[in-house]
């Protein structure tokens, strides 16, 4: 789940930048962009279930499928990805990006952290609370717009004054130093500060480690080494773009292998009246998020319901299931320099909540609220119920996806 303020979309017009229309408000062209995310469907980027809105409180409630295998890699690491793997993770996120950039978004904000590992194996472009819409072939972005991770923005993003970039330039900036990434297990450009990172990124050049753990250079192909190369240019006119990384002698192993051509992998969204029309579900009363807030206040954003996980103190082994659940990942990127600056919503990793009142407990006074969390659903309010401050939970559940909680509640006196 993420969590938008929607007094600060409206003091950026929208989730991304689109010209308004005339008669229309700021919040309407936020809904609409919405609309766009919720209509995206490809099995490269994260799926956007539903939307709520409470219209007395400042927050919409964004309900994303639940990637449960988490992040590819976790960086810094010593233990990179091998070439052959970041082969696989990089295809899967290419084609992601491809189908974004088809639709006229910049994600804005690529990472390994914002790429996640399905069930089936396949990789999930993730995070678009920062995206970006455009409009015409050049993909114009205004930098005093400019959201995203430190470690991973392009340098023409960072220079002073107010003036225009090209997102899907940026997008491949982004792509490449997340690929340096994957295969060496650190950022290209590092430094003790955000000011260092940018300085780093605007004036030094690419380097390549000598030696990086289990994946020493050598290891690396020239031809591995020259695609970062093209992708992490400076210079945003000289640099690699999609259509060309695809055709990349990498990529394609020499001729070897064929990616799906821009028409098999992508379809244009349409968004109808109807779409527009239930776009959001207002709720007038998120009496059921009283646990997701209780969380976010304790600044503890990991998933409590997963089996055998709450509870237990961290262990350096385990499974990578429980590694992930334990680190209470919340769609991104861990602190210092992979740390954006700005921080425009919260995130849980809580999936839905549903809820069904059941016999009272020992007191008369007292009624539990029992809140049913599964992938997939869709909060339900109540209308007669108050709610105390104290919320217990579990420390286990018998489903991985599915767990119960007892919200402990009172009537209105």
């Amino acid at each position: 789940m993420k969590i938008l303020s929607k007094r600060k979309l409206l003091r950026k017009a929208g989730l991304m930048r689109r010209g308004p229309k005339r008669g229309t408000s700021p919040l309407d062209r936020v809904y609409r962009e919405i609309a766009v995310l919720k209509k995206l469907d490809h099995p490269n980027v994260v799926k956007l279930v539903e939307v709520l809105d409470d219209p007395l409180e400042d927050s919409l409630y964004l309900v994303f499928e639940l990637v449960q295998q988490g992040e590819v890699l976790s960086i810094p690491t010593e233990t990179p990805l091998s070439e052959e793997r970041a082969w696989n993770v990089f295809r899967d996120v290419l084609l992601g990006v491809e189908y974004l950039h088809y639709q006229r978004i910049i994600h804005g904000d690529l990472k390994p952290a914002n790429l996640l590992l399905s069930d089936s194996g396949s990789v999930k472009v993730a995070d678009l609370g920062v995206c970006n819409e455009f409009l015409g072939e050049d993909a114009a972005m205004n930098n005093g717009s400019t959201a995203g991770t430190p470690a991973f923005r392009a340098p023409e993003t960072l220079l002073p004054g107010q003036h225009f970039y090209n997102g899907k330039a940026a997008d491949i900036w982004a792509l490449g130093a997340t690929l340096f990434s994957l295969v060496h297990g650190n950022v290209p450009f590092i430094a003790t500060s955000v000011p260092g990172v940018y300085e780093k990124i605007k004036n030094d050049p690419l380097e390549f480690p000598a030696n990086c753990s289990s994946a020493p250079a050598s290891t690396i192909s020239e031809e591995l080494r020259d695609l970062i190369s093209r992708m992490l240019d400076k210079d945003p006119q000289q640099r690699i773009t999609l259509p060309q990384i695809k055709e990349h002698p990498w990529m394609t192993k020499h001729g070897t292998v064929r990616l799906p051509s821009e028409e098999e992998n992508c379809r244009l969204v349409q968004i109808s009246d109807e779409d527009m029309s239930s776009v959001v579900k207002s709720i007038p009363k998120l009496d059921t998020l009283i646990l997701i807030k209780t969380m976010l206040k304790k600044h503890s954003f990991q998933n409590p319901f997963t089996k055998g996980i709450s509870g237990r103190a961290p262990q350096a082994g385990g499974s990578r299931l429980e590694r992930f659940c334990r680190s209470g990942r919340s769609n991104s990127a861990p602190g210092d320099y992979h740390t954006s600056e700005r921080q425009p919503s919260s995130e849980s990793l809580l999936p839905s909540v549903t809820e069904g009142v059941t016999s009272p407990l020992g007191s008369p006074d007292a009624t539990s609220t029992v809140a049913t969390i599964t992938t997939g659903s869709i909060i339900s309010e109540l209308d007669s119920l108050t709610l105390r401050s104290d919320v217990s939970c579990p420390s286990s559940s018998t489903d991985n996806d599915t767990a119960t909680v007892t919200i402990i509640t009172t009537p209105p006196e």
